[in-house]
């Protein structure tokens, strides 16, 4: 039977050519496997790229999809990603159509979309996954192979499915879990492969009609870069055929279910339907006609016959007749992806199967479809090498016709393989591999012939689940089946069994080395190989450890099997020709390194004409965290792939401080070169070198470079953001300009010209100006690249000094945070750091024994000994003269870098004597002095409030100390040097009120910044109103004074107590609770997450406020208990007699005996953790429990993205399981302690007693049990599960981090998205203008399920925060939500300082107002919801302060109202919305507050704009995009939702009735002076006014008098009694230091804002207008304005 001529495939619905009859699934005949000859090229030989398997892949998808439908999941997010990027511009594919694409909530909704999709058949459509994603959409995937999708592909990079914990990393588990839904599978091995193999899916899915899953490794492949010839456009348009085009039936199945009966039927049809429109001889003639010509009718698709029928027909029905003609489909023939959802032949699909139809579909599709899909994939690939000359086969064999041993392999890793075969060979070892190219249906008969003849086979496996060993050995049975009697056809019979081993290797990324394949060829050689072998991993190795040792011992014994699973290897080979050359980056996240390197890359293949392959390393951390770069360049194509690169010849080291936490110089190879990163002179790089590292360049003879890259950046980088990402376009000329294998002496000009052509072939559609501003960087690069000549004498001399110490050990940043002992190895810090922590830290991780527990757990807090401050170049210094104790930099610190302690005065001295280097006796003296000392100094403070630095107080107190001791007396001089290093503030709240209330409380405040934690993100600097902490760049003095100054810290007390009353009671002074060192390191610092995060920040909070809170009940429960025991104990004693009462309370005292051990200390020594949290996968799980930094010191788990709350849920259940019995005890000890228990009343209801029946005393016994989760896991994927549990009305806490984006995989929309915002999967383009829908509000969802109480809050406004934080944590009636906008700097596009700032504006804009629905607050719905805290609560807009230069360069400012329109121009997600304003538009400008107020008609005539400032800070005019005005139209109506759920209306209508009062009393007044004659009108009508229906109840009315006036009263001079509750006056606000009491404390009463004063713009507090008379004063309130009169720094409030 002929195949479909590929040549002669049509467009649209014009039938093709049908074969002489269809064919059966047993005849199909592939095309030659053949490529054409050498010497012919190739209809389509490709085009040349540098790419990655994500990229190859979109490069096809976005060419021939119709439409794609997926949702976000590393590693195969960046395929729809790209393919969505390309659509937004507007592409089409090569039929001309633009694609859609549908981010939908999660991976299962993805793929029932892309089956919905696929169902209408006419295209092709895909979806991209991976892992969980697979998993999670698993019955979807079923059904989507069940209902016989034709031409749909599933695009997987594949990654391992995680067992507990994250791991993004490459893995076959996914792709094996595939294979019962039945896909047929096809697996490349690189970025060439995904790309061609994705063409030949869409081939094969459109022929066999069962949708393909093209597979790829997860970034071993998928983010890999290497060279690879994609498929052209026209290509594929050829190769593929018009979806919607029609083809022959490729078997007789297909042809009896979707084949066309044929154009005779169709027009017989019509005419049988048409028979009353024609005379009977007609109709009869021309029946006859058809008939008799109807194998030429049926080919006649062009209608060349249809003149000689007209004659038979009807003129009236010509037209018709015409139409039937030429679309009636050919017989044979099908469309090319037929539809089962079709309004032009409707049916159903998907019935319900009783007991005969499921099995006999099964059989069906086994039998008539799946059984055809092998020749059909042959076929497809077949054809694709007739046109392209890459051939393809279901297995790939190399060197295998005369091999003994074989290695069998999925992906990448075959290459890998591949690469050391001439390496045995040539040492006389006769090896092969074969790659499997078709995994589903295996294919058995090749594979044997492949394998015949081997002596032993090993079965790579990237996967535990070891599916291709199970294939395998199915195979060999067949075969051997087969060479005792043929029974398995098609499969070669095969006498010999060879040895088979499984080796497992790579799983989650682990690296595999060549030398690790050597060694596993190698063992295949000895009879003895074993069966289950472990690439790169091993069980037993030499150690120091005691503990180590002893646990080796016993597993040695216990699993002797384990010793042969791990190989012994050797060195790795020589693989790649002599003048090939590797490069390794040490860098960090941030630093733009990934981007550089793909840039050098691009560049140096096209330099030097080389071969290239190129990837990253990094963890599941982002910006701040070790970042490595790979790049492989060669004359020959370089196969290694799943190898990180040991030995290189060039070493580029943007990270400053690699020698800290790595070893850049590990396998530099002799003569190679090493370029650091630094902004000292080389004699002083040289100098902080560690000794090894100096040692190694010099016997090396290493050549060493220094470059200061951010130097370079910074005088290009249009923005301070793009800095660090610039600096490495800078290193691209240090590697260019001064590496030798690279420059080959040339000069720099001609270098410089043969790089500036590969940055035109990259950026030149860009412009000329993209092009030479990158060249600018490049020389620059070039120029400032420095040689450091390391054989000068003064760098010898720099040899024999001692060696400089710049960065001490963390242990005073360490010991501040709790730890806690374990009875097990589990949790076990010890345990931990001999097994997990001490390999990670050395770098020896990858092949550490193997022990149990290995990646199960990490003990508590163990991220407290993390050195966060290695990549830091600026940290904050703290002035004391300054500060006002306002706490802001603690609140605001996302690092715990930044401790407020408040200090006893005799506690400093006491810390500085015994600080001091003196001997016992002398330090006795000196204790003799510290009551003087200490008085002496508070009545100082008292008398004189000038800013004065303790230690200067401290030595003029100490002159008064005379006692003719010049030993003391040096002594003083040494404590008041010691003090000096640690700085205190005296401030108005902590000292001044304190002791203005009782003398001798007063105390010192301290902001201390912990150099081994702080990032160096400077938030703290943005927050802090009186510029006490300002940026200063670090350098070896800097970090020795921080250093210092934080170890002093760490030796003084706590705070002390009475500085804490209050602090966790609602209406106290809450922030203070972060005074508390226990409550401040709740959670460590030393996290994960990128600098300034705003995600950390929250979870800080809420965390130390559930301890502190936790804390007090704790103390509270323990006195209870104690002396409930005692009691019971007691009672015990008379109760001898009365054995069942015995019994029953010996019972109860035995659980409350435990219970009391447990509250003690228990077996940490720490007592029970208050808080449990369910952490779902995404950002916040990735910074807290990224192996081997945990920085919770409470239970914590992850399961999986989208089930942390019914995880929460399970955990509450099972917490309060076990607490019952502790309850149960705890009533009977109650009741017989009192006599009163009675059985028959008490006993069943004790029996049965469950959570749900504690009192709120018991209830308050639980843990707090809190599940954590970004958008995705709340508003999107785990929506649905979060709302059930959110109605099962149990009392779980929900902290919500919305970020407005899917952070963690790369920053793609969700539905918590705003409007226009422009991110990936939503992307900003010449077609698409960002994300077109609307935001979900979830807290306000979630407040309308019963009795929940939701909140949306934000960090910036402080205040609010930890009120409802308290208020969240206390709810114990139904669910809480927390729902806190948490700024994130990467994906919004903001300074890493400034998620503070954007967190307010985003309050004050109405992008993110605050709210409270609370039911425990009255009873009507207007009394639940609350938006206090908002500024101008009851405005459409609160106003905002615009600085900027006026012509004569004079500081102006412009007040105008602040929409979200003001905060979408801050951010770079927004950016694309924005343009100047034309000068032709400025009649048509309108402010776009009161451009919204327009309609639709009236808009049309006008352009909406906002103000801003241009470089040169003068006013500009910046019109918005239709998008924009969409966010601000959504926001206004969120608002305006809010405003009414609150009452607003209510109140306003209230207000405005007493406006109206109040004028009519001021008329009747006139009238009165005036005598006039309407007195009683207007009396009258405010008598009606009382009465009308706008009234409020109750209000009392004012008395009028028409009595003639008496003599004005003598005018008293104003006070505050005059003004209302609080009080600031005008005149006093030039004084204000923006000390933020007064704002954060009674935002009812306060706004800051911008002022002019002497010239310069400068924030303060001002009274907001009318306050004073309208803020209703509850008794919190009041509270508040005493503590904010009391505390305000500048005390101008009264």
């Amino acid at each position: 039977m002929s195949e479909i001529d590929m040549t002669t495939r049509h467009e649209g619905h014009t039938p093709a050519t049908a074969p002489e009859s269809p064919q059966a699934a047993s005849d199909i005949a592939a095309a030659p496997a053949d490529a054409p000859p050498p010497t012919q090229r190739p209809p389509y030989p490709g085009l040349p790229a540098v790419i990655h398997g994500n990229g190859a892949i979109a490069h096809v998808m976005r060419h021939v999809c119709g439409g794609v439908i997926g949702y976000p999941i590393t590693p195969s997010t960046e395929i729809s990603e790209l393919f969505e990027a390309a659509r937004s511009e507007g592409g089409v594919n090569v039929w001309g159509k633009h694609p859609f694409f549908f981010e939908p909530e999660g991976e299962h909704s993805a793929q029932s979309g892309a089956l919905g999709a696929a169902l209408t058949g006419g295209q092709f459509i895909s979806n991209a996954s991976s892992s969980q994603g697979i998993l999670y959409a698993m019955e979807s995937h079923y059904v989507t192979v069940g209902k016989k999708t034709g031409g749909f592909v599933l695009q997987v990079a594949a990654r391992v499915v995680s067992k507990h914990s994250l791991n993004v990393m490459a893995g076959h588990d996914d792709v094996y879990a595939l294979l019962s839904a039945g896909y047929t599978i096809l697996f490349g091995s690189n970025p060439q492969e995904a790309a061609d193999l994705a063409a030949i899916s869409y081939r094969t899915s459109a022929l066999s009609l069962i949708p393909v899953a093209n597979a790829m490794d997860g970034f071993s492949t998928s983010h890999m870069i290497s060279e690879a010839l994609l498929p052209e456009p026209e290509l594929l348009r050829d190769y593929l055929g018009d979806p919607a085009g029609r083809i022959a039936s490729p078997t007789v199945a297909q042809d009896i279910l979707f084949g066309a009966k044929g154009r005779v039927v169709a027009l017989n049809q019509y005419l049988d339907r048409h028979r009353d429109d024609f005379r009977p001889a007609d109709l009869a003639a021309l029946k006859a006609h058809i008939d008799d010509m109807a194998a030429q009718v049926e080919a006649d698709n062009d209608g060349d016959l249809i003149e000689t029928t007209l004659r038979f027909v009807p003129d009236e029905l010509h037209g018709q007749w015409l139409r039937q003609w030429r679309n009636a489909f050919q017989k044979g023939t099908r469309q090319l992806v037929p539809a089962l959802v079709d309004v032009n032949t409707p049916g159903l699909t998907g019935a319900v199967q009783n007991q005969p139809d499921f099995q006999a579909g099964a059989v069906d599709h086994r039998t008539h479809f799946a059984s055809a899909v092998p020749a059909l994939t042959r076929r497809a690939m077949a054809e694709y090498a007739t046109l392209t000359g890459r051939a393809y086969s279901p297995v790939m064999a190399y060197d295998c016709d005369d091999a003994d041993y074989i290695m069998i392999g999925l992906g990448s890793i075959t290459d890998d393989v591949r690469a050391v075969l001439p390496v045995l060979r040539a040492r006389g070892m006769k090896v092969g591999v074969v790659s499997v190219k078709l995994l589903q249906p295996f294919p058995e008969a090749e594979l044997i012939e492949a394998i015949a003849g081997a002596k032993a086979i090993t079965v790579l496996e990237r996967s535990d689940q070891t599916a291709l060993t199970a294939l395998v050995t199915q195979a060999l049975f067949r075969a051997g089946a087969n060479a005792v009697e043929p029974r398995h056809e098609g499969i070669p019979a095969l006498a010999t069994q060879p040895r088979l081993t499984t080796a497992i290797f790579g799983l989650g990324g682990h690296d595999v080395q060549p030398r690790h394949i050597i060694a596993a060829f190698e063992q295949m050689t000895t009879a003895d190989s074993a069966p289950l072998i472990y690439l790169g991993s091993q069980f037993f190795t030499q150690t120091s450890s005691a503990q180590l040792a002893d646990v080796q011992a016993r597993l040695r014994v216990a699993y002797p099997e384990t010793e042969l699973m791990a190989l012994e290897t050797g060195p790795n080979p020589v693989l790649l020709p002599e003048s090939a050359i590797r490069i390794r980056f040490h860098s960090v996240g941030g630093y733009g390194t990934i981007a550089t390197g793909k840039l050098l890359t691009d560049i140096l293949a096209g330099v030097l004409q080389m071969h290239s392959k190129s990837a990253p390393k990094y963890g599941s951390e982002k910006s701040g965290a070790p970042t490595n770069y790979y790049i492989t360049l060669s004359p020959e194509p370089v196969l290694i792939t799943n190898a990180e690169l040991e030995d290189v010849e060039i070493v580029v080291s943007p990270d400053h401080r690699a020698f800290i936490h790595a070893n850049p110089l590990k396998g530099l190879v002799e003569g190679g070169t090493f370029i650091l990163q630094s902004d000292l002179s080389p004699e002083d790089v040289w100098r902080e070198l560690p000794r090894h590292a100096r040692r190694t360049i010099r016997d090396r003879q290493i050549r060493f470079l220094v470059v200061d890259a951010f130097k370079v950046a910074k005088r290009h980088a249009p923005t301070a953001e793009l800095e660090t990402r610039m600096m490495g376009i800078a290193f691209i000329g240090a590697v260019v300009g001064h590496v030798e294998q690279i420059a080959g002496g040339a000069s720099e000009d001609a270098i410089a010209e043969k790089v500036r052509a590969q940055i035109l072939k990259k950026f030149g559609s860009k412009g000329d100006a993209v092009v030479e501003g990158n060249m600018e960087v490049i020389r620059e690069g070039m120029e400032a690249t420095e040689v450091v000549d390391y054989d000068t004498p003064l760098f010898l001399a720099i040899d024999e000094a001692p060696p400089v110490t710049l960065r001490r050990p963390g242990t005073a940043s360490t010991q501040m945070c709790a730890t806690a002992a374990s009875t097990a190895g589990l949790f076990d810090p010890s345990y931990y750091e001999d097994a997990t922590a001490r390999p990670f830290r050395e770098g020896t991780i990858g092949e550490a024994p193997v022990l149990p527990g290995a990646g199960l757990f990490m003990p508590a807090g163990t991220a407290a000994s993390k050195d966060k401050g290695l990549f830091r170049r600026t940290v904050p210094h703290f002035d004391f003269s300054t500060c006002t104790g306002c706490m802001e930099c603690a609140l605001a610190c996302p690092d715990a870098a930044i401790p407020n302690t408040i200090h006893e005065i005799h506690d400093l001295i006491l810390t500085g004597i015994k600080e001091i280097d003196v001997t016992e006796a002398q330090r006795d003296a000196l204790r003799v002095h510290v009551y003087t000392l200490a008085e002496g100094v508070r009545e100082s403070y008292r008398k004189d409030k000038t800013p004065r630095a303790f230690a200067d107080i401290v030595a003029e107190v100490a002159t008064g100390i005379d006692d003719g001791q010049p030993t003391l007396r040096r002594n003083i001089e040494r404590l008041v040097t010691k003090l000096a290093t640690y700085p205190v503030a005296r401030t108005r709240p902590f000292f001044d009120a304190m002791e203005s209330s009782v003398p001798g409380t007063g105390g010192l405040f301290a902001a201390t910044i912990d150099p081994w934690k702080c990032t160096g993100c400077l938030e703290c600097i943005d927050v802090c109103g009186p510029g006490s902490l300002t940026p200063t760049e670090e350098d070896t003095d800097v970090l020795l004074g921080l250093q210092d100054t934080f170890e002093f810290m760490t030796e003084l007390p706590n705070t002390p107590a009475r500085f804490l009353e209050d602090s966790a009671t609602p209406g106290g002074d809450l922030k203070r609770l972060m005074l508390d060192r226990d409550n401040f390191y709740a959670t460590t610092g030393g996290h994960g997450a990128c600098r300034g995060c705003g995600e950390v920040t929250a979870i800080r909070l809420v965390m130390a406020a559930s301890h502190a809170l936790a804390d007090d009940r704790r103390r509270a429960h323990l006195r209870d208990l104690d002396d409930l025991v005692d009691r019971l104990q007691a009672k015990l004693a008379t109760l001898t007699e009365e054995p069942a009462r015995h019994q029953r309370v010996q019972a109860a005292l035995n659980t409350l005996q435990r219970r009391l051990y447990l509250y003690e200390g228990g077996p940490t020594g720490n007592g029970p953790a208050p808080v449990v949290v369910a952490n779902a996968t995404g950002c916040s799980s990735v910074y807290a429990s990224t192996m081997p930094y945990n920085s919770y010191s409470d239970p914590w788990v992850n399961s999986l993205f989208q089930d942390s709350s019914p995880l929460a849920k399970g955990i509450f259940e099972g917490i309060a399981a076990q607490l019952t019995e502790d309850v149960r005890a705890l009533r009977i000890a109650a009741l017989e302690l009192d006599d009163a228990y009675d059985e028959a009343r008490d006993e069943r209801a004790l029996r049965i007693l469950s959570w749900e029946k504690f009192t709120p005393a018991e209830l308050a016994l639980l843990p707090t049990i809190m599940s954590i989760g970004g958008d995705g896991a709340s508003y999107d994927i785990g929506f649905g599960a979060m709302s059930r549990v959110l109605a099962s009305d149990t009392p779980l806490k929900m902290l919500v981090l919305d970020s407005g984006a899917y952070s963690n995989t790369g920053g793609q929309a969700s539905t918590s998205s705003f409007t226009g915002q422009d991110s990936d999967l939503s992307r900003f383009g010449g077609s698409h203008t960002g994300k077109h829908e609307a935001r979900k509000e979830l807290a306000l969802i979630a407040s309308f399920h019963p009795h929940v109480y939701a909140c949306s809050t934000s960090t910036a406004f402080h205040g609010h925060f930890l009120e409802t934080t308290l208020e969240y944590l206390g709810y114990d009636k139904a669910p809480a939500v927390m729902n806190v906008y948490t700024p994130c700097g990467s994906e919004h596009g903001i300074p890493e300082s400034s998620s503070n700032a954007r967190a307010r504006l985003a309050v004050e804009s109405r992008m993110h107002p605050l709210f409270v629905h609370d039911p425990r607050r009255g009873t009507t719905m207007h009394d639940w919801f609350s938006i206090d805290g908002n500024p101008d609560a009851q405005s459409a807009w609160t106003t905002k302060t615009l600085e900027y230069l006026d012509d004569s360069g004079a500081v102006q400012l412009l007040t105008t109202p602040l929409t979200p329109a003001e905060f979408a121009l801050g951010e770079v997600r927004f950016k694309k919305q924005f343009r100047i304003l034309r000068s032709e538009e400025q009649a048509l400008a309108t402010p776009i507050d009161e451009y919204v107020e327009l309609s639709a008609e009236q808009r049309a005539q006008h352009v909406p704009f906002v103000y801003a400032t241009d470089e040169q800070r003068h006013l500009i005019k910046v019109a918005c995009s239709h998008k924009i005005v969409a966010l601000v139209d959504d926001r206004r109506r969120y608002w305006q939702t809010l405003q009414y759920l609150s009452g607003v209306h209510e109140a306003q209508l209230t207000a405005l009735h007493r406006a109206d009062i109040e004028d009519l009393q001021t008329r009747f007044d006139e009238a009165a002076a005036a005598r006039e004659t309407s007195l009683d009108d207007i009396a009258r009508a405010m008598s009606e006014l009382a009465t009308s229906s706008r009234a409020p109840a109750g209000a009392a009315m004012p008395v009028m008098s028409s009595a003639a006036p008496t003599a004005a009263a003598p005018v008293a001079a104003p006070d505050a009694a005059a003004h209302g509750p609080i009080w600031l006056d005008t005149a006093d606000e030039a004084l204000c230091n923006d000390c933020g009491t007064c704002y954060q404390e009674l935002p009812q009463f306060f706004a800051k804002t911008t002022v002019v004063i002497d010239g310069e713009a400068r924030v303060i507090a001002r009274m907001i207008p009318g306050a004073a008379q309208t803020v209703e004063v509850t008794p919190d309130i009041a509270k508040r304005i005493d503590r904010v009169r009391a505390n305000c720094d500048a005390e101008i409030i009264r």
